[in-house]
């Protein structure tokens, strides 16, 4: 079990002291017919995403395969009126011209001087799988609507991350890689609990909002990640910057579409 799953198994077992004395019975009460299958569900999408997710920071730099994400509200549009009814106006289609815009001012050619430059899908690995990871979770975040109405948010949170955990673990002793270094696994404490913390929110914010606002105002973090990565991995990013934040006023307009 990884941290992340340790934290919210706590956080259950005190908002829920019942699943200590009766876990079947609690989790009878707290959930509602179909939960288990959207949760299998949405948890193997969830490893496939995460695999692809971790290949694409591997062959390209963070701030150029990151903004990426930022392309999952777009998708909802597509995936939101199937699963769950949830439609946005004609104005989205705005949202979506300036997403794309983004996309292309992530890689410009300084060489060529082009304005725009959209072959990053051709010259870089990373964004292709970052891409997939994208199109995955346009559909997982559907699921977690679905899902949390089936459930207690932090319920769904924990079992759904304990799922997660479980299938991560036996990838990893099934592609046979060394133990992680102490070192390592200190810094995944730090991020593991930022993790838990912010998946809980993200929960309990589905329970009140549209999922595609939940969604955009989540990807904030791709924003985030561009300005970090010049500080800490010294990354290029200026017009990575700038594709970044088209992208996100076309992941706003998307929201603000469905008001």
């Amino acid at each position: 079990m990884d941290d992340v799953t340790f934290l919210l198994v706590i956080a259950s077992a005190v908002a829920y002291p019942g699943l200590l004395s009766a876990p079947v019975e609690t989790l009878e009460t707290l959930t509602k017919p179909g939960f288990w299958s959207l949760l299998v569900l949405n948890g193997a999408l969830n490893v496939v995403a995460y695999v692809f997710f971790i290949r694409a920071f591997r062959l390209s730099d963070a701030s150029l395969v990151a903004p990426l994400v930022l392309l999952t509200p777009v998708l909802m549009l597509v995936t939101s009126p199937i699963m769950t009814g949830e439609t946005a106006p004609p104005m989205g289609i705005l949202g979506v011209i300036l997403t794309v815009l983004g996309v292309g001012l992530l890689d410009v050619n300084q060489d060529s001087k082009k304005k725009l430059n959209f072959s990053v899908f051709i010259r870089h690995a990373g964004p292709r799988y970052m891409i997939v990871t994208a199109s995955i979770w346009s559909i997982c975040a559907n699921l977690d609507k679905l899902a949390v109405k089936a459930s207690a948010p932090l319920i769904y949170m924990t079992t759904l991350s304990a799922f997660i955990a479980i299938c991560s673990l036996g990838y990893w002793l099934a592609s046979g890689r060394p133990g992680a270094h102490p070192r390592a696994l200190r810094h995944a404490l730090v991020a593991g609990s930022a993790l838990s913390f912010g998946a809980a929110l993200q929960m309990w914010a589905l329970t009140v909002l549209f999922t595609p606002y939940v969604i955009a105002i989540k990807r904030l973090s791709a924003l985030f990640t561009v300005l970090a990565s010049g500080r800490v991995l010294k990354e290029e990013n200026g017009g990575r910057l700038l594709g970044a934040g088209v992208m996100l006023a076309g992941a706003l307009m998307i929201v603000l579409a469905r008001g």
